[in-house]
C-alpha cells in the first residue's frame, strides 16, 4: 500500500496481525466426521465445524483485503469489505440472537439434557449449511463421490436473509447500517464502484491508467478503520461459540 499516512499504516499493521491470527488457526486441513445417534457429540461437531469454517473464511478474506490494498485494487477492496460485513452479520445473528438464549436456558438448572441440545442443533445446522441455491443439484455428479458432502449439500434449510441479520446488528450498533449501505454502493454498478476505479488528474476525474491520485485511496482512508473495528465483534462471537461447549459433568440423557 503506497499511502504514507501514519494512522493508516498503523491500522494496516494491526490488520496484518488479525490476519496472522486467523491463518494460524487454519494452517492444516481438518476432516470433520459427523457423529450419529449422540446429540451431545453432534452438537460439539457443529460447534467445531463452525469455528473451522469461520477461521478459514476470515483468513482468506483478510489476506485478500491486504492484497487488494497492496496492489491498489480498490474495487476488490469494496467487494471484500462488504463480504466481511455480511459474514459477521450472519455470525452475530445466529450466535447472539438465536443460540445464546437457548444455551443459557439449557444451563439454567445446572445440567444439559439431550432434548435441550437437540433444540439448539437445528440452528447450528442452518448456520453451517443454510443456502439460497441448490448446490446438491448443481454439483450432483461431483458429490456422488462423497456421501457426507452430498448429505450436507442437500439440506433444505434456507439461509436467513442478510437484511434480517443486519437489522439485529444495527439495534446494537447504529453505524453498521450506514457502513453496509456504503459498501453495497461500492460493489454494485453504481457511482460508488465507479469512484473506486477513478483518479484525480489536474483537478479532473479520470478513469484508468496510473496518473494522478486514486479516489479509491481516499475511500479506504475513510472506511478502513471501521472494517478493522468489526473484528472485535468477530472475535467476541467466535469466543461465544467456544464457550457454548458444555463440560462433560453437565451432560445428561
Amino acid at each position: 500500500m503506497s499511502s504514507e499516512n501514519d494512522d493508516l499504516q498503523q491500522l494496516f499493521r494491526k490488520f496484518e496481525t488479525i490476519t496472522s491470527e486467523f491463518q494460524r488457526s487454519c494452517s492444516s486441513t481438518v476432516i470433520l466426521v459427523k457423529p450419529e445417534n449422540d446429540p451431545h457429540q453432534l452438537y460439539d461437531y457443529y460447534l467445531d465445524a463452525l469455528l473451522i469454517v469461520y477461521f478459514n473464511k476470515y483468513a482468506v478474506l483478510c489476506q485478500s483485503l491486504i492484497q487488494s490494498l497492496e496492489s491498489e485494487n480498490y474495487l476488490m477492496y469494496g467487494l471484500i469489505g462488504r463480504a466481511i460485513i455480511e459474514h459477521t452479520a450472519i455470525l452475530r445473528y445466529y450466535v447472539t440472537s438465536k443460540m445464546l438464549p437457548l444455551v443459557e436456558m439449557a444451563l439454567a438448572d445446572g445440567q444439559v439434557t439431550e432434548t435441550e441440545v437437540a433444540e439448539i442443533i437445528p440452528w447450528l445446522e442452518k448456520h453451517l449449511t443454510g443456502q439460497r441455491f441448490n448446490w446438491a443439484e448443481f454439483l450432483a455428479d461431483y458429490f456422488d463421490k462423497v456421501d457426507d458432502a452430498a448429505a450436507d449439500a442437500s439440506g433444505d434449510s434456507s439461509q436467513v436473509n442478510i437484511l434480517t441479520c443486519l437489522e439485529k446488528w444495527v439495534k446494537n450498533d447504529s453505524q453498521i447500517g450506514g457502513m453496509y449501505a456504503l459498501f453495497s454502493d461500492l460493489v454494485h454498478p453504481n457511482l460508488g464502484s465507479t469512484l473506486l476505479i477513478s483518479r484525480l488528474v489536474d483537478n479532473q476525474v479520470g478513469i484508468g491508467g496510473d496518473s494522478g491520485e486514486a479516489v479509491g485511496l481516499e475511500i479506504v482512508k475513510r472506511t478502513f478503520s471501521q472494517l478493522v473495528d468489526i473484528f472485535a465483534e468477530v472475535q467476541e462471537q467466535l469466543r461465544k461459540i467456544r464457550s457454548f461447549k458444555f463440560c462433560q459433568a453437565l451432560r445428561v440423557k
